[in-house]
């Protein structure tokens, strides 16, 4: 058998993304996936063995990189404020520059098409942010309400702040940023 051309694969992961982006998920079909990767249908069936299974392998990808970029340059031992701030700067970076990405994940992770094992791998990618969520209010710094609320508000911060920037609402300076910041920290502090 013929070994999986990774340089396909990431073809077809990108083309899924952005007509995602463009179109939205669930009218996409395996052919016109396939037409906007460069590749034939019949090739695509070589990777995946039907729709769901390619959104789960995309979203699973997504997800991957998204949490790994998140985490990147945090230092463990800076102050919980320091390590939120940094986390949340970085989710408005990737957010701005992988819309695409991260598009798809918010559609597929309100769709049918998300199986257990990618809820499951979900969570297992997040447990750093909730063990930043139980130190938080272990120790009183962050208000003591359910986790999930702190994680919605946070997530729909940057969210919120990275449409305004895309959209031209507000400029993407480091006064903008520090200000939606403190927004978001007013909101989940004690």
């Amino acid at each position: 058998m013929k070994p999986k051309d990774e340089k396909k694969l990431n073809a077809v992961i990108s083309a899924t993304c952005r007509l995602a982006a463009e179109r939205g998920l669930l009218g996409l079909t395996l052919t016109e996936i396939a037409k906007a990767a460069g590749i034939g249908t019949s090739t695509l069936y070589v990777y995946f063995t039907d729709r769901d299974a390619l959104f789960n392998e995309v979203f699973r990808r997504a997800k991957l990189e998204a949490v790994d970029f998140y985490g990147a340059e945090i230092d463990a031992a800076a102050p919980l404020k320091s390590r939120v701030r940094g986390i949340w700067y970085r989710m408005l970076d990737h957010r701005l520059r992988r819309h695409d990405e991260v598009s798809f994940m918010e559609q597929f992770v309100g769709s049918s098409f998300m199986s257990d094992e990618s809820r499951a791998y979900s969570a297992r990618r997040s447990e750093g942010l909730m063990r930043i969520v139980a130190e938080g209010q272990k120790a009183e710094i962050l208000k003591a309400v359910p986790a999930p609320f702190l994680t919605s508000l946070f997530i729909g911060s940057v969210r919120e702040t990275a449409r305004l920037i895309r959209a031209g609402s507000v400029a993407d300076t480091d006064e903008s940023r520090m200000v939606a910041f403190q927004l978001c920290w007013d909101a989940i502090r004690c």
